[in-house]
C-alpha cells in the first residue's frame, strides 16, 4: 500500500524488476519470456529475483524462458539450456550435462573461461578471434574461424544439431571423444 502510488525512480532495482514479474504473471501466460532479468542487480537480489521466478513457475506452472549470459544463473535455475553462437543453436541439452561435458567447441571455451574455486589458474582460457558480424557469417560452420577442433568440412558444410549423448550439438566433431 505505501509503494501503491510511488513513481519508478522511487523503486530499487530488485523492486522494480518484481513489478515487471507482477505484471508479466497477471496475465497468466503459459511462457514468460525473461531476458537478462537480473543485470545490474547485485548478488543478494538476483538470488531473491532467481527464487522467485522459481517458486512461481512451480506454483502457477508457468514455463520460462531465461535469456541470459550468465552461466550461474543458468546452472541455479534452468532445467535445460540452449547455448546459441552467431544466431543459431551451437548446443542444446540438459543443465548439468552441458555444463559438465559441453560438446560444441563454443560452449567448451565458454566453460573454460568460468573461474573454478577448485582449481587453480594463473590465467583464464579465452577464445580466440571475434563473433563474426550477423551480415558476414562465414560459411560452413559460424564458428570454425575460432574453432581449434576446425577440419575442412567445418570450412565448407554447417552442421545441423546431432544427437550426442542426452545433448545436441552442432558440431561435425562433436560426437568424438576428446
Amino acid at each position: 500500500e505505501r509503494r501503491y502510488d510511488a513513481y519508478p525512480h522511487e523503486f530499487s532495482g530488485g523492486m522494480r524488476q518484481r513489478v515487471v514479474i507482477a505484471l508479466a504473471l497477471a496475465a497468466e501466460p503459459k511462457l514468460i519470456v525473461a531476458d537478462e532479468p537480473t543485470t545490474a542487480l547485485d548478488v543478494s537480489i538476483q538470488a531473491q529475483i532467481i527464487t522467485l521466478l522459481k517458486s512461481l513457475a512451480r506454483e502457477s506452472g508457468t514455463a520460462i524462458m531465461l535469456i541470459t549470459h550468465d552461466m550461474g544463473v543458468i546452472a541455479e535455475t534452468a532445467n535445460r539450456v540452449a547455448v546459441m553462437y552467431a544466431g543459431r543453436i551451437a548446443e542444446i541439452g540438459p543443465v548439468a550435462d552441458t555444463i559438465h561435458r559441453p560438446r560444441h567447441p563454443y560452449t567448451q571455451g565458454l566453460m573454460a573461461s568460468i573461474p573454478s574455486v577448485q582449481e587453480s589458474r594463473p590465467r583464464l582460457a579465452q577464445i580466440d578471434g571475434a563473433m563474426p558480424r550477423l551480415n558476414a557469417i562465414p560459411q560452413g560452420c559460424a564458428f570454425h574461424p575460432r574453432c581449434a577442433q576446425r577440419d575442412l568440412r567445418c570450412d565448407i558444410d554447417r552442421p545441423e544439431l546431432q544427437r550426442v549423448g542426452v545433448s545436441f550439438a552442432a558440431c561435425w566433431r562433436a560426437g568424438e571423444e576428446a
